[in-house]
């Protein structure tokens, strides 16, 4: 089960409000400081916001980023990775980390070339690597990449506030523009291979988000819809946050632990002897 640490909604920079939950995992070693880090890191922030947030210093920040990507074993000596993505992506494959639905407007109709490239920056990819996996110069990612920061409404400049390719995979997270499983099929070709060797012989993996990003393509509109019946559905039929808690259950499992606690009969409600 994912617990959700309460973050001050009012200070999240950016936008769009993500909201961000975390579990307990071996990457955060039960540090109350190193499992906020990574919830505003997985939110977008950037050093200077976390830091101003933690009332810590940039270099600190900075030394626990360093830690969690160490923890999390994620070595990358060609630069195929981008570091603090790539720790985002391991802990959202995981299931450590979770995006709950933005109050933007949700799925953003992007094209399959938008698509496939948001695919593999959601997985940690470099711009170079994710360049050569498309068949497209790294400038040319650099190109797509700011059109998504400007149909997001990211302010790419900013970055004493927001780090924008981080924002922008909460953001797309968060509207659903990249479903789970998504992520998971692009998860799957990019983790525990040799990334030289695919970057080498691209063909397979870019038929891969080619195809996934056709089919979230044509799916779009039909989330979009499903997003905004929710939103203007009745309060009672809209999703609960925690759909897995039973009030019911609760309270049943409260009056057997607190039987004094139970409301007693009246004398008229009494069974006659």
């Amino acid at each position: 089960m994912i617990t959700s640490d309460n973050s001050n909604n009012n200070t999240n920079p950016g936008k769009d409000n993500v909201q961000v939950s975390i579990a307990p995992d071996f990457l955060i070693k039960y540090n109350p400081s190193r499992k906020r880090v990574l919830q505003l890191i997985a939110a977008g922030w950037s050093n200077a916001s976390i830091a101003e947030d933690l009332n810590f210093s940039t270099k600190n920040i900075e030394s626990i980023t360093t830690l969690l990507i160490r923890l999390a074993k994620l070595q990358d000596l060609s630069g195929n990775l981008n570091p603090r993505a790539r720790l985002v992506a391991k802990c959202y494959h995981a299931q450590k980390l979770r995006y709950h639905a933005s109050q933007e407007p949700p799925n953003e109709l992007l094209s399959e070339d938008q698509t496939a490239t948001l695919l593999l920056v959601a997985a940690g990819l470099s711009n170079k690597t994710i360049g050569k996996i498309l068949g497209i110069s790294e400038k040319t990612v650099e190109s797509r990449l700011n059109n998504l920061f400007l149909q997001f409404g990211i302010n790419a400049k900013a970055n004493k506030i927001i780090n924008p390719r981080l924002r922008l995979i909460a953001m797309s997270n968060a509207r659903q523009n990249i479903t789970a499983e998504a992520f998971d099929t692009v998860w799957q070709k990019t983790n525990n291979v040799d990334l030289d060797q695919v970057v080498n012989n691209p063909q397979d993996l870019r038929e891969t988000v080619m195809r996934v990003a056709s089919k979230l393509v044509e799916e779009a509109p039909k989330h979009r819809d499903n997003a905004n019946k929710e939103q203007h559905a009745p309060a009672a039929q809209q999703r609960q946050p925690y759909p897995y808690i039973n009030p019911a259950h609760v309270q049943n499992v409260y009056n057997r632990l607190n039987p004094q606690a139970r409301p007693q009969p009246s004398e008229q409600q009494r069974p006659q002897q």
